[in-house]
């Protein structure tokens, strides 16, 4: 499998370093970087244009370096007929994007695909879907400093919060505005379940913990499920779960090319 990148943090690290262990399986070609990236997570070359990496021929390209380049980059991918991995789900939460998506993934006979993250339970909410899935809610809690720059988190002081404190209430897809960089996961059980709209969404701010941690509760036809997730954090971005990487690893492994 050829594999083209876009990002060049702590997921494309991650996933990079699984790639240079398994070379029989997986090269990647090269990446979609910041004009301020000089030096590259691999030994691949780094671009700052999509063009530079579309003449590399890549299978599949995984995506991992927030909303704004699902924005700008997915629906050109699709359109070269080449299948994307998305871990910026956040980015799905604006609708007309993602019935865009869609469409091109048909007429060009491409996929993106959504790894599940940092949450378990995904599939048994798109079973439960089927029939009468009626209530969804999660709760994610990060240290105050995962929460920094988020433009939900502005008008708070989360230098000056000693216990755990909720920043957030609202719906998934308020959750994926307000903070784009971290609640990916709420944006996935979303798609997962029953919509961006009807899934409740708490986030909150603890100094006191040290790992990332999600609880999901679903009511339904169904029964009752109730998931919970203590996820250590990526050591070079505490926004984000080192398991969020793993998803992405998992989703390129059951790929079928």
């Amino acid at each position: 499998m050829r594999l083209g990148l876009i990002g060049n943090g702590a997921i494309a690290k991650a996933v990079t370093a699984y790639c240079k262990k398994n070379t029989n399986k997986i090269t990647i070609v090269g990446s979609i970087g910041l004009d301020s990236d000089i030096k590259s997570v691999g030994s691949h070359p780094i671009f700052t244009k999509i063009d530079n990496l579309f003449d590399l021929s890549p299978d599949v390209i995984v995506e991992c370096a927030g909303n704004n380049a699902v924005e700008k980059y997915a629906n050109l991918i699709l359109s070269h007929r080449i299948d994307l991995v998305i871990i910026s789900v956040g980015a799905l939460a604006n609708d007309h994007l993602y019935k865009e998506l869609l469409s091109s993934s048909i007429k060009y006979s491409s996929r993106f695909f959504i790894p599940t993250g940092a949450l378990a339970g995904l599939d048994a909410i798109e079973s439960a879907k089927v029939d009468g899935l009626k209530k969804v809610f999660l709760r994610t809690t990060k240290k105050p400093k995962a929460w920094i720059g988020a433009p939900g988190a502005k008008n708070i002081n989360l230098d000056s919060i000693k216990n755990a404190q909720t920043i957030f209430n609202g719906t998934a897809r308020d959750a994926a505005r307000l903070f784009p960089k971290n609640a990916n996961v709420a944006a996935a059980l979303a798609l997962s379940g029953i919509g961006m709209d009807e899934t409740n969404v708490e986030l909150v701010a603890d100094p006191n913990i040290e790992n990332n941690f999600h609880y999901l509760r679903a009511e339904g036809t169904f029964g009752n499920l109730e998931v919970k997730v203590d996820a250590v954090p990526s050591l070079n971005n505490p926004k984000t779960s080192h398991l969020a990487a793993l998803s992405i690893i998992n989703q390129l492994e059951k790929l079928d090319l």
